[in-house]
């Protein structure tokens, strides 16, 4: 019964660190694709979902995973870094793409 209860709690700290992680993600890409739906027609869980592997990638990369506060910086990070450079690249690789239809 208590490894029933230890993995409720595991779970629920996994779910809430993920979510603390991805909102802030989540809410740029779905401001974007709100305000440019021409440029950014992809849904919002789509790259959130990229910027989480990206973001595991860089937590990996950085060894943090034996922390968990060091494990929430470097996915907070990650994903905020792999979102600030994949948008605007996606916006732009959209714009011109419909600048020079082929």
């Amino acid at each position: 019964m208590q490894t029933v209860i230890t993995a409720i709690f595991f779970l629920a700290a996994l779910v809430l660190l993920l979510a603390t992680v991805l909102a802030p993600v989540y809410l740029i890409c779905k401001s974007l694709q709100q305000l440019y739906p021409r440029y950014f027609p992809w849904p919002a869980w789509r790259w959130t979902g990229i910027c989480l592997l990206l973001a595991l990638g860089y937590s990996a990369w950085q060894h943090s995973f034996d922390d968990i506060w060091r494990l929430t910086q470097s996915l907070l990070i990650g994903s905020l870094g792999s979102a600030a450079v994949l948008l605007p690249l996606a916006g732009l690789w959209r714009w011109w793409r419909l600048l020079r239809p082929e």
